[in-house]
């Protein structure tokens, strides 16, 4: 029986900056808030305090939207320093991204304000 031969592939770059994306959908808004959240996530205890709160009572200024608009200040600012697209965007767009991205994680303010101990449980509206 004849050797079979085995083609040789490309090699892989070593730099990640010669790899190319291949899919069409480039990254959304909601992406590129999600990838600063995590930066501040690690780095500011004042951030993940601004985000604590679920009801205005708890939050730091008294008003869960206030807290919002600062988290979603934080968020632009960190866009500036590390060069993110984020940067120029309008604190109102940053912010409902935040909502977007929060909700990703099953951490929004609603969401853990209707959870106990891990389990949904109806509103009371509802």
């Amino acid at each position: 029986m004849p050797e079979q031969q085995l083609r040789v592939a490309p090699p892989l770059p070593a730099d990640i900056g010669e790899w190319e994306r291949s899919i069409k959908a480039e990254r959304t808004l909601n992406d590129l808030v999600e990838d600063i959240h995590r930066i501040l996530v690690n780095e500011s205890e004042r951030y993940r305090a601004l985000l604590r709160a679920t009801y205005d009572a708890h939050a730091v200024e008294g008003s869960l939207a206030a807290d919002n608009i600062l988290a979603a200040m934080m968020i632009r600012e960190k866009a500036k320093t590390i060069g993110s697209d984020v940067a120029d965007e309008k604190l109102a767009i940053i912010n409902l991204s935040l909502g977007v991205v929060l909700r990703r994680y099953k951490a929004s303010r609603k969401q853990r304000r209707n959870t106990v101990h891990g389990e949904v449980v109806p509103n009371e509206d509802e």
